[in-house]
């Protein structure tokens, strides 16, 4: 059996792989430790961290002796010395070697490492309880950590995307045993009672179920919605919807045009009223800090597509008149997750009675890198996904 556990710094990954190990008489790598030995060696004996090759050599040479892998020196350098491929490469042959009966930990080991794992786990936390944790580890300031794994995780983020076939957990609420236990009751196929009677809870559907009803015929009377290709909308399983975005009636357009209950990113701004903030979270909103990467809104596009639910994205990231900008964003979620993505062109600005919205869906896709570096599959996804909609815009006006 290979069992990975991925996922960002101070997530747990460590002591629950160790557990996980433990408890199933497996072995287990470390593999974020194989790239810290490496940091601290390629340090110690002043090799640039800009020579990859250099770096690829030294793969397999121990570290001095006392060292310690978690000194903050080495956090500050290790994604330096981890991004070069010749370094990446060595340490995946490395790494395959040991993974026989094997529990993988790190960052990737699931998508890189030994993508044919038996189970694959990506394991997060939000950001304030892995700050917490690492800082409790480490003696040092909260906001000084914080500030770190923010930093690295930015550094690291195309690593940091979970495998899709990963299976999520989250530790913020749990301890270290209850995590293992949950593990190693997947390893063995023994899934909780609840799981087994019922598909897993998207925050929104209650929300959808009382709303829908009377909510969809009401709206599409009101707006007067003119609707091409519901019937390309997938009825089941993970999408997103990726959008223009001309006015604040976009959001209850697309929900009346087609049958599925959607998620929306919102700007965290939205909810500082707590009465409307309430109210956006019981419709299954959630939060984005936009102008700067929100790996705890990520994580919760990634948890709401893995339980099969639908994702809502506007591609220009606020409300605009033309089709110009498209936010790099909506493509890193099309290429990362496993989910249909939908583009979907919306006619509302100046709408007033009288007036109608046109939503037109297009062709339903799966995206993915095709060995592009995730920095230009993003952009191109983008882009790509923009013309989608531009053509889809232009055909309804």
């Amino acid at each position: 059996m290979v069992i990975t556990i991925d996922g960002p710094a101070g997530a747990g990954k460590s002591t629950v792989a160790r557990g996980v190990a433990e408890r199933l008489g497996l072995r287990y790598v470390d593999t974020g430790a194989m790239y810290r030995e490496l940091t601290a060696v390629a340090l110690a004996e002043g090799v640039s961290l800009n020579d990859g090759a250099a770096l690829a050599d030294l793969v397999g040479t121990d570290a001095p002796e006392g060292t310690d892998l978690r000194a903050e020196v080495i956090s500050r350098n290790v994604s330096a010395v981890s991004r070069h491929p010749q370094v990446r490469a060595a340490m995946r042959r490395r790494q395959r070697e040991l993974a026989h009966d094997a529990v993988l930990e790190g960052r990737d080991t699931g998508s890189v490492v030994w993508p044919e794992a038996d189970l694959k786990i990506y394991l997060v936390a939000s950001t304030a309880v892995r700050a917490k944790r690492r800082a409790a580890d480490l003696a040092l300031p909260v906001d000084e950590v914080e500030r770190s794994i923010v930093e690295r995780d930015d550094l690291d983020a195309e690593q940091l995307a979970p495998a899709p076939d990963a299976r999520v957990v989250d530790s913020s609420d749990l301890t270290a045993d209850e995590v293992v236990d949950r593990i190693v009751a997947m390893a063995r196929g023994e899934q909780p009672a609840s799981e087994e009677e019922e598909p897993p809870f998207v925050p929104g559907d209650t929300f959808w179920r009382l709303v829908r009803p009377w909510g969809a015929p009401a709206l599409r009377g009101l707006l007067r919605l003119h609707v091409t290709g519901a019937e390309r909308v997938p009825r089941r399983g993970p999408v997103v919807f990726v959008a223009n975005h001309q006015s604040l009636l976009d959001i209850p357009a697309i929900g009346a045009a087609q049958p599925r209950a959607i998620r929306y990113m919102a700007k965290s701004e939205l909810f500082r009223p707590r009465p409307w903030g309430a109210f956006l979270r019981f419709g299954g909103a959630f939060a984005v800090r936009r102008g700067e990467p929100d790996r705890d809104a990520l994580r919760t596009v990634h948890e709401t597509l893995a339980a099969g639910g639908a994702v809502g994205v506007f591609i220009q990231g606020h409300r605009q008149e033309g089709l110009e900008e498209a936010k790099a964003g909506a493509g890193r979620i099309a290429v990362v997750e496993d989910a249909d993505v939908v583009p979907v062109a919306l006619h509302s600005r100046n709408w007033r009675p009288g007036r109608s919205i046109s939503v037109a869906f297009g062709e339903p896709r799966r995206y993915a890198r095709d060995g592009r570096r995730a920095a230009v599959a993003y952009r191109e996804t983008a882009d790509e996904l923009m013309e989608q909609i531009r053509r889809l815009y232009e055909a309804g006006s």
